[in-house]
């Protein structure tokens, strides 16, 4: 264990009484004869500690030193609890003999049952009565290898003879104490027995029981956290709260470990830096927590808070600004050397860390979010509760004793139930959140079925209203396809042939895709397939413009272009559709006729351009939508006007339908999997 720690350990070893009541054993020495006095009057006030007796002292290991008879006048005075000043001056050679000549002359003690107390032993020892060996207390042994240090906790029977003088001789090792030990002796204590067992039992069992439901409950909450942590791992505010309350009840019980059942000082130690771990987790836990709850992430002062106590814990283990120390109330005035700087980073972190968990509860409930009141209250609750316990016993006159177990376990577990509540409230809606998501999930499934069905019934409704075969002329071959990119496209096309064999054909885009769309196109239908057969083209759109925006739509338009072929001539009529291809076979090229007109649907009597054309065999026609052309690929490139009109040079000498295929085909590979984002439609001339 490093130097930052041996503080505490002191402090712990001084709980049990060792370095106290100095001035009364003082008044039991005789300093002239160097026997120590016992009286009955000292055993029953536990003011018979035997630690700083006239002990006399000699390094090595001699059996004949345990006789009462054996002359000890010549060795040294030195204390048992052999502070490292005492070693300084006196020699050590890790075994050696201890022998207090002891003086009971009150004959009330004599053949009485006392309790021989062992408030503390850094390394194993015998115990000699008047030359008998009475108990062994670890192994002691002349070399390391041999020794088993050993910290006897319970009180052990003593009792003297009816003889006024007793030699009590001590056989004792050390070699395994770490340097950093300031007190490497032992202490020794007589008390009256039946009182010191009856109190030793009932320390035992009442901090057995609040070491155990302590545990259990902390043991508990933590398990129960981080089963909601794992039914619902995007909560990570319970895994950090399991993570607190097990460090929180690990701190507990390894402070009764240490105070009360540890049995070595390397045990000791060893349960300190466990303690010092433990405690830099405990804060470090209850941090994130409270971050996590009220922080949608986590804030960049949470780095300070981490870097400060990994290097508080750095400061401590590494001894770093260590200084020497005097303990006060110790009977010898030993200095030690602590590691005063990680002591005072650990204090200072330790204060810091407390009001920033305060700030972060105070901002959370001036704030209102919701439940932060929750930990307000529990925050309060060990500075509440003190008060309601006074309160209750003056006003009652309660003259009992209020149960300290209780009192402790309510302070303590006060604002960390209020915690869990809060966490149990939040998983509580959030649970219920999930259930009414996934009925609102079902009800919008159920939804999305039925409008898919009716959406499946429309589009089955809108293909049977588009031709399915091609009109049959003499002198032209068409062909036609369209691929809508919903369940209900806004893309039409459609014929109309005399009994003359006057063919017009009709391409649209009604705007936007769905079920309004539908309806443009069939209204649209139904106005186109009701025209005149004598009425011309401008006619019959303005006829469907009034038609679409007598339906009050609203932003819902038809582009429409219609080409009426009599006797290898064309006449074009446009409104608001993209440009058609022609391509010219004796010249072999390709024309691009852009024709300006507002959609249908928008103001009435808006002017659209007319154009006619004269063809020649081998002339082909593409009229098309913008869906093609318009086409993205995965880095969101459009096909463009200009590749489309590149695509259809190539295969324009063929069949009209060898010309659809060749530009579906060329789309679908240009998307490379993409699903089109409008519908595509081309229609195909091809005079013969």
């Amino acid at each position: 264990m490093k130097q930052g720690l041996i503080l505490t350990s002191y402090l712990i070893f001084a709980a049990f009484g060792f370095v106290s009541q100095v001035a009364a054993q003082e008044s039991n020495f005789v300093p002239v004869t160097g026997i120590r006095v016992l009286t009955l009057e000292a055993v029953n006030s536990d003011k018979a500690d035997l630690f700083s007796a006239p002990w006399k002292y000699h390094p090595g290991d001699n059996p004949e030193w345990a006789s009462p008879t054996f002359d000890d006048t010549a060795w040294e005075s030195m204390s048992t609890l052999m502070s490292r000043k005492e070693l300084s001056e006196n020699r050590w050679e890790g075994i050696g003999w201890f022998r207090l000549h002891l003086s009971v002359l009150d004959e009330q003690l004599w053949n009485l049952p006392l309790a021989l107390h062992v408030t503390y032993q850094a390394g194993a020892s015998e115990i000699y009565l008047d030359g008998e060996l009475i108990y062994k207390f670890g192994t002691v042994g002349t070399r390391r290898e041999e020794e088993k240090p050993y910290w006897a906790r319970n009180p052990q029977v003593i009792s003297f003879s009816g003889k006024t003088d007793h030699v009590i001789a001590v056989r004792y090792s050390n070699f395994s104490s770490p340097e950093s030990i300031p007190i490497r002796g032992f202490g020794l204590r007589l008390t009256e027995l039946n009182r010191n067992i009856k109190r030793h039992v009932t320390i035992v069992r009442e901090v057995t029981t609040f070491q155990m439901v302590w545990t259990a409950i902390s043991i508990f909450m933590m398990l129960q956290h981080l089963l909601l942590f794992g039914f619902y791992p995007r909560a990570r505010e319970n895994l950090y709260f399991a993570i607190s309350i097990g460090s929180i009840g690990a701190f507990v019980f390894l402070v009764f470990q240490l105070v009360f059942l540890s049995t070595s000082v390397t045990q000791m130690l060893f349960l300190l830096q466990l303690l010092v771990c433990v405690y830099v987790l405990m804060f470090l836990a209850g941090m994130l927590f409270l971050y996590t709850l009220f922080y949608p992430k986590l804030p960049k002062l949470s780095w300070f808070f981490l870097m400060g106590w990994v290097i508080s814990i750095c400061l401590i283990f590494l001894g770093v600004g260590t200084v020497p120390m005097l303990v006060l109330g110790a009977t010898t005035g030993e200095i030690f050397e602590i590691s005063l700087t990680g002591s005072l980073f650990l204090s200072l972190l330790t204060a810091l860390t407390f009001l920033e968990m305060a700030r972060v509860i105070i901002v959370a409930i001036v704030k209102k979010k919701d439940g932060a009141w929750i930990f307000g209250l529990g925050s309060l609750m060990p500075i509440i509760l003190p008060f309601m316990f006074t309160f209750f016993v003056s006003y009652t006159r309660y003259d009992g004793n209020i149960n300290w177990q209780f009192s402790a376990l309510a302070i303590t577990l006060a604002p960390l139930f209020s915690m869990s509540v809060y966490l149990a409230r939040n998983f509580s809606r959030t649970h219920r959140k999930l259930e009414t998501e996934a009925l609102e999930r079902q009800l919008l499934e159920v939804e999305n079925t039925r409008k898919t069905e009716e959406l499946e019934e429309a589009r089955k409704l809108q293909m049977s209203m588009l031709p399915q075969d091609a009109p049959q002329l003499p002198n032209l071959d068409v062909a036609f396809k369209m691929q809508p990119a919903t369940e209900v496209g806004g893309d039409y096309y459609d014929y109309n042939l005399t009994q003359n064999e006057r063919l017009t054909l009709a391409i649209g885009d009604a705007t936007g895709h769905g079920t309004n769309a539908g309806l443009v196109v069939s209204a649209v239908k139904s106005l186109f397939k009701t025209s005149a057969p004598d009425a011309g083209n401008l006619e019959t759109l303005d006829r469907i413009s009034q038609g679409v925006k007598s339906m009050n739509l609203k932003r819902l338009y038809m582009a429409m272009t219609l080409a009426t072929f009599n006797h290898n001539k064309l006449e074009l009529t446009g409104a608001g559709m993209p440009p058609a291809l022609i391509y010219r076979a004796t010249e072999n090229l390709v024309e691009e006729i852009l024709l300006e007109g507002m959609p249908l649907g928008g103001f009435i009597g808006a002017e659209r351009e007319e154009a006619s054309f004269e063809l020649q065999p081998g002339d082909t026609i593409l009229l098309m939508s913008d869906g093609l052309p318009e086409m993205l690929n995965p880095e969101n490139e459009m096909l463009d006007y200009p590749k489309t009109t590149e695509l259809f040079a190539e295969v324009a000498n063929q069949s009209p339908q060898a010309i659809i295929d060749h530009l579906f085909n060329a789309g679908m590979s240009w998307a490379q999997g993409r699903p089109p984002e409008d519908d595509v439609t081309l229609v195909v001339m091809k005079v013969k």
